[in-house]
């Protein structure tokens, strides 16, 4: 009997790329984890039990992510309902300018959130033109919150919404003759579809706030208010203390591979979504709608104060004429317009090779494999940005960085962590194209550069691009490898905007921000323009 492996169509050149990937990605994360674990090792568990700030750093992490998913999920689902039953004028453009916020640099949200709530903020002034003798701070937990809010609400918010899009009209129809409004219709009709995504949801924002390090290095306060990621920052660039950073990385590393697990447990496959305008809904009453729109206009407003403070802070700075005469300015925005797309570039090719390798086995039959090698480029999510970097750093500390070694490591770093994205975008079509097209190959001879070129680029440009101008936005925005390789002779926009809040040179910062924002919007109109849905 003939064996897969002898197969007339299998040919071993052609794995070549994505095992090529697979065993890079392989060395270099066994390469930094080595490195982390072999420098802890003198770190006993009597040590553990007995370091009271490493408790404190661990619950902080566990709480305030806690925190933060079900106050994002709570917030999340009111307002995704609020804008699912509710219409009205520029509801698409709403839509469009929450999803920018999953494009945008923390940092940068930061900067904006700092004023509104910050000590001399739009709140503040407000709360003082009251007359309340009160003053709002932003630092610390509660600062933590807000922004975490800020990024994951509309997240949350849209995954209910589709959870909601996806209940027939049919069984509004009923709730209708059978007069179910309030609690009951929640209870009996809304919530078996939003359960299903509830959890999955919980979990995801979880595991992202569990992670957050910029966010929770500017806003934190100190360190009591500090999480795992960045304890292992402190420890390595303020006290360089590497057996107790190699301890931090590691603890995250089970964390996040346990947390991982979990999101793939209870991750459920997309469901059919029906287009909102086949949907029949019934009309909510008079009290609902005003509480809907209470909901509407309150998360509106949270979300796009920040915004707009960044825009009118920018665009009333009175130092752009000197501001362009800087050249540390000039020096990381060339930075970061090179490292930017250079990782959106080497991020597609990493995941193209990978899926290139998964498809073929699985037309094979090696299904188990296939979804085996997939899974191992989603695996990246499990071990943060950060744990690399600082296994890198270990690996190459007696090492003599240049710019040039500094833009490889970074841009290796930023590629690697948006891979998890381009996969989820670049899988469906590429398995449809081998479905469809693999045969009709075959029999023409076609493969290689041929093969793309007539049949994969064609079906795969639309696609190609969203994921290219999606990476290119994270790398523009990512911190953490640049706050660890950073230095006056290798910056980006980020660490720019980073180094003049802490310094509180809020004018120039207040430009960094503005010229940030108006990159990440164009790269945002970009993705928006070739927007294909593979949710």
């Amino acid at each position: 009997m003939m064996s897969r492996f002898s197969h007339p169509h299998f040919r071993p050149r052609h794995y070549l790329g994505g095992s090529a990937v697979i065993f890079f990605i392989v060395l270099l994360y066994s390469t930094s984890l080595y490195e982390i674990f072999s420098v802890g090792g003198d770190y006993s568990w009597e040590d553990f039990k007995q370091d009271d700030y490493v408790h404190q750093v661990i619950t902080f992490s566990f709480g305030q992510a806690f925190l933060s998913a079900f106050l994002s999920l709570f917030i999340g689902v009111l307002f995704g309902r609020a804008f699912f039953y509710q219409s009205f004028p520029g509801k698409s453009v709403i839509q469009r300018l929450f999803s920018l916020t999953f494009v945008l640099p923390s940092l940068l949200v930061i900067f904006g959130l700092l004023g509104i709530y910050g000590t001399a903020g739009w709140f503040s002034r407000f709360i003082y033109w009251l007359g309340i003798d009160w003053k709002p701070t932003i630092y610390g937990l509660t600062g933590i919150l807000i922004a975490h809010l800020f990024f994951n609400i509309p997240l949350a918010a849209r995954m209910a919404q589709q959870a909601l899009q996806s209940i027939p009209s049919e069984q509004h129809r009923l709730a209708a003759q059978l007069n179910l409004r309030g609690w009951q219709f929640f209870r009996l009709i809304e919530f078996p579809y939003l359960k299903s995504q509830l959890l999955p949801a919980f979990v995801l924002v979880f595991m992202l706030c569990f992670t957050s390090f910029a966010i929770v290095l500017s806003l934190g306060g100190g360190p009591q208010n500090s999480t795992l990621e960045v304890a292992i920052y402190q420890a390595i660039f303020f006290e360089f203390d590497l057996p107790k950073a190699a301890l931090f990385a590691l603890i995250q590393f089970i964390c996040c591979f346990v947390l991982f697990g979990i999101s793939q447990f209870f991750s459920t496959p997309p469901e059919t979504v029906v287009s909102q305008r086949y949907i029949w809904v019934n009309r909510p009453s008079s009290a609902v709608k005003i509480l809907h729109i209470f909901i509407l206009v309150s998360v509106c407003l949270f979300i796009l104060m920040p915004l707009i403070n960044i825009i009118v802070e920018g665009i009333s700075a009175p130092q752009w004429l000197t501001f362009w005469q800087d050249p540390q300015l000039w020096k990381a925005l060339i930075y970061s317009l090179s490292i930017a797309p250079t990782s959106g570039v080497l991020s597609i090719v990493f995941s193209f090779f990978l899926l290139l390798l998964s498809r073929q086995l699985q037309w094979l039959h090696f299904p188990l494999l296939a979804t085996l090698i997939q899974s191992g480029g989603m695996m990246i999510l499990a071990i943060p940005t950060l744990i690399l970097t600082v296994g890198l750093f270990l690996t190459l500390q007696n090492m003599n960085f240049t710019p040039a070694h500094l833009f490889v490591i970074v841009v290796l770093c930023n590629a690697l962590a948006a891979m998890p994205f381009v996969i989820r975008i670049l899988n469906p079509p590429m398995v449809q194209t081998m479905q469809y097209y693999e045969k009709l190959c075959l029999s023409l001879g076609l493969k290689g550069w041929q093969r793309f070129k007539l049949i994969e680029y064609p079906l795969l440009k639309v696609p190609l691009k969203y994921a290219f101008a999606l990476a290119t936005t994270f790398s523009l925005g990512d911190f953490t490898a640049i706050a660890l390789f950073g230095n006056p002779d290798f910056t980006s926009l980020p660490h720019l905007l980073y180094q003049q809040i802490g310094q509180y040179r809020s004018q120039e910062a207040a430009i960094t921000a503005f010229i940030l924002l108006s990159l990440c919007i164009g790269f945002f109109l970009f993705i928006e323009r070739n927007k294909v849905n593979y949710d």
